[in-house]
């Protein structure tokens, strides 16, 4: 039988626990700002704001990374001391540049105030 990939979606159910965990914060989140529409594909799953790419989750070994249209070294964004990885040689990730693994809740809180700091440069609010 041939050796099919898993789609996003089914990886991060496979996966469970914490990665699950925190890709369902991560993706409510973003959700909850207005204009914000989420494409899941077989790699990842793509949130834009009138068709702009501000946001990727992926699932890479057993990790869930999530990629921002943000500069990581703004004095505000730097100052949530994340571990980015400068992702913008690729040209798959050249809209979204800045990756971070998320590994714990607390990292998860720090990536929420990073996202406020995006939306709120773009001008977008939450939706009521």
């Amino acid at each position: 039988m041939e050796d099919q990939r898993l789609s996003f979606a089914d990886r991060a159910q496979v996966m469970g626990g914490d990665v699950l965990r925190y890709y369902t914060q991560l993706s409510d989140y973003l959700l909850t700002y207005k204009k914000v529409k989420l494409r899941l594909s077989n790699r990842c799953a793509s949130y834009r704001i009138n068709g702009d790419l501000i946001c990727k989750i992926a699932i890479g070994g057993k990790t869930l990374k999530i990629c921002l249209a943000v500069d990581p070294s703004r004095d505000d964004v730097a100052a949530k001391r994340l571990h980015f990885r400068d992702l913008s040689s690729s040209p798959s990730y050249a809209e979204v540049p800045a990756m971070i693994p998320i590994k714990s809740d607390l990292c998860v809180k720090k990536v929420t105030e990073v996202i406020d700091i995006m939306m709120k440069d773009r001008g977008i609010s939450k939706s009521k």
